[in-house]
């Protein structure tokens, strides 16, 4: 009898049928057995890292604890089963004393190898193992991979490697936090991934209050080709011009060009290549969270939810916490009935073929998994809840694309030296609308917005220039993230990491994973990294937007530089190929954890603490001090409160002066009270009168620092009251 021990009870049954030669219900118990195979399952891992202080008692998280205990680091870090998963274990136990050998069927990724791996060398197994890749749960496709067995012995390293970063991630984490936690008085933590992530929102905000919006000048050039109708030129500038900037900030040197240009010939010589557009890939989990997170709304959890229940209720999609996005070239074959069950699932069809063979069909590719895509079962779409059938009709939709001829286009090109740079003109024409005839035009791409209106055939051409035109245009912020573009931007936080060495370290880590470019955490993590983020505080959903909070920035500020950015996880990753290797034990990523902690041990947090001061926002007229932005009042910095007995606060010192940022009903930005501090009159929209009743009007501060409405044409309410509000 050979024991083939799944991942999951889904894939447990998937496999008995395929194998065992018999009819497996869909609630049918494990394990199964048939043709000279017994298949039973895990759920995930079953397994845990033992918490520090049930290893040594020194290392309890109480009142005693002391920092000089740090780090916390535990060679060969011993695991205990996981509550509520003792049976699980008990059961595979006995039936390890009765098989004569074992077929490892974990996800074929290293989270996978090393949940069965674990489980094998905590009971103690040291009969044959042998390894079974299966990347789906269609029968014929599991069948396969069991012709294709190999000794488990070759993906030993990938248990190792991973871990190597298990025991890692528990050392990182408890020793950091508790580190923070203590100086700062607080309940905080830090992780590889959590405050990376934390990152890269600071940092997008930061970049959206700190910009300055400034003008900046092009030129158009409108050129009479041939003696008929005139075509739009652009200038693009020359290096001399642009003097080191991306723009040209004043229109002087570009209304100079125009008078040089103003009634010149011109002779040019235009060109034309042909291209076409391919239809998207299908989706991985990152890339299928940034499109429902557009499309829907939804947060990266919800799809990575509604995936699993399409999965495991359904049977409906391939494994969804994939990071492929190609597909093995055997799944080409079944692309018809696939395609007909998919489309018969949804109540809808598209005019595609199945035998054309897209770019996503390429074993050279594929990792451990392939792309999400749907699955040849039957079942009504249309009453699932809403965010499964969201997600449902999108890998279908994706997925039917692949089988569409490109979008094909003719460009052209012209290109005329000036004194000032050079005059160009592109453009482009459709020729076979390809997959966008079948499913709408794409999203314009970055670079389209250069195109101009207008054909110029290929060939010499002789032009006379009409009129020139000097344009104007704004700079603008970077925007605020949605969780689509956050997770986007973590399976590509490579390019915020400025060591050479440690960038192409972290993309070396994903070669090969299309969507992956140097990420930070996993598709199957990251989702719970943005909930943690949000849980404590540190981020939150505005209106769709992920912004950081005051909390948040206090606490990333003060985390040590050497272990809050992206290129940690390169680090590491670097030392993990050395395990995988066998050139380094699995104890060296820990090593390098207690290395860096003890290089910032003595000034971590040092004397520093989490509460922030607050946002400036202004000047206060009463003390000439600075107004801070904090939360519900904007308060000047000299004022100073105690916490009495009962709980109220008693100002000790300071000047006094505030104003509560909520006024009539509504929050005051921090632009508005910066306007009102500096004796302007903002106008403020959505205010609710005492009867209820909707109304905008200017704000003004009165001498005494009191807040009072101005009526100059503005809506006002229905019925006027005075208002002596927000006294400071």
């Amino acid at each position: 009898m050979k024991l083939v021990i799944a991942e999951k009870p889904m894939l447990g049954r998937d496999i008995a049928r395929a194998i065992c030669g018999r009819e497996v219900p869909e609630k049918a118990r494990l394990p199964i057995s048939g043709n000279g195979y017994v298949v039973c399952a895990l759920a995930g891992h079953v397994l845990e890292l033992v918490e520090p202080g049930d290893i040594d008692p020194r290392w309890r998280w109480d009142g005693e604890f002391d920092e000089t205990r740090l780090p916390i680091v535990v060679d060969d870090w011993p695991k205990r089963p996981i509550e509520g998963k003792e049976g699980i274990i008990e059961q595979v136990s006995g039936l390890l004393g009765e098989c004569e050998s074992v077929i490892h069927a974990g996800d074929p990724d290293d989270e996978g190898q090393l949940l069965v791996d674990e489980l094998l060398d905590y009971l103690g197994y040291a009969g044959p193992v042998e390894r079974v890749l299966v990347n789906d749960n269609i029968e014929a496709n599991i069948r396969a991979a069991f012709g294709r067995l190999e000794d488990n012995t070759r993906y030993r390293p990938l248990s190792a490697a991973a871990y190597a970063r298990q025991m890692a991630d528990m050392a990182f984490g408890v020793s950091e936090s508790r580190l923070a936690g203590m100086r700062l008085k607080a309940k905080v933590s830090v992780g590889r991934v959590q405050t990376p992530t934390l990152g890269l929102v600071v940092a997008r905000d930061r970049a959206i209050e700190g910009h300055e919006q400034r003008a900046f000048y092009t030129l158009v050039v409108h050129v009479a080709v041939d003696g008929g109708e005139t075509a739009a030129f652009k200038l693009r500038p020359s290096d001399d011009l642009l003097a080191g900037d991306k723009h040209i900030w004043s229109p002087d040197p570009l209304e100079a060009a125009a008078a040089a240009l103003q009634g010149r010939d011109l002779a040019f010589e235009t060109t034309a290549r042909g291209g076409q557009k391919l239809p998207p890939l299908p989706y991985d989990l990152t890339t299928l969270q940034a499109d429902l997170s557009k499309r829907h709304g939804m947060t990266a959890k919800q799809t990575l939810e509604a995936t699993q229940r399409l999965r495991d209720e359904h049977h409906a999609i391939t494994y969804n916490r994939s990071d492929c996005r190609y597909l093995p070239e055997e799944y080409h074959a079944q692309a018809p009935a696939t395609l007909s069950a998919a489309f018969a699932n949804i109540g809808r069809s598209w005019a595609v073929d199945p035998s054309i063979r897209g770019r996503a069909f390429d074993d050279s590719k594929v990792g451990a998994h392939g792309a999400i895509i749907p699955q040849e079962t039957s079942f009504d779409a249309k009453r699932l809840r809403d965010h499964d059938r969201w997600a449902y009709e999108a890998i279908v939709e994706r997925y039917a694309m692949q089988f569409s001829h490109p979008l094909a286009y003719e460009e052209c090109s012209s290109s005329i030296p000036c004194e000032a740079g050079a005059l160009e003109h592109k453009a482009r024409r459709v020729t076979d609308a390809g997959f966008t005839a079948v499913f709408g035009e794409p999203e314009e791409e970055p670079g389209e917005d250069e195109l101009s209106p207008g054909w110029i055939s290929p060939g010499r051409h002789e032009g006379a220039v009409a009129s020139c035109e000097v344009g104007e245009g704004k700079t603008s912020p970077p925007k605020p993230y949605t969780e689509g573009t956050l997770v986007t931007d973590m399976a590509s936080a490579a390019k915020y990491v400025a060591d050479p060495a440690l960038k192409a370290a972290l993309k070396a880590k994903d070669e090969g994973k299309a969507g992956e470019h140097g990420g930070i955490g996993t598709t199957a993590t990251r989702a719970d990294v943005l909930e943690r983020l949000k849980a404590r505080g540190f981020i939150e959903d505005a209106n769709g937007k992920i912004r950081s909070t005051e909390k948040g920035r206090a606490f990333y500020d003060l985390v040590p530089a050497d272990i809050r950015g992206a290129d940690l996880t390169a680090r590491w990753w670097l030392i993990q190929q050395e395990v995988a290797a066998g050139r380094a034990d699995v104890n060296a990523v820990q090593r390098a954890v207690a290395e860096a902690f003890e290089a910032h041990r003595e000034e971590a947090y040092a004397g520093k603490s989490l509460a922030s001061p607050g946002k400036p926002v202004g000047t206060c007229p009463r003390c000439g001090a600075r107004v801070l932005s904090r939360g519900k009042v904007f308060s000047c910095e000299s004022n100073k409160s105690i916490r009495r007995d009962d709980g109220s606060w008693e100002q000790e010192s300071g000047c006094g002066f505030k104003v509560f940022a909520v006024v009539a009903g509504k929050r005051l930005t921090d632009v508005q009270a910066s306007a009102l501090l500096a004796g302007k009159s903002p106008l403020v929209k959505g205010l609710t009168s005492k009867a209820g009743k909707k109304f905008e009007a200017r704000l003004k501060l009165g001498e005494d620092g009191s807040v009072e409405f101005v009526f100059d044409g503005a809506k006002r309410p229905k019925k006027r009251r005075p208002w002596p509000i927000n006294r400071g």
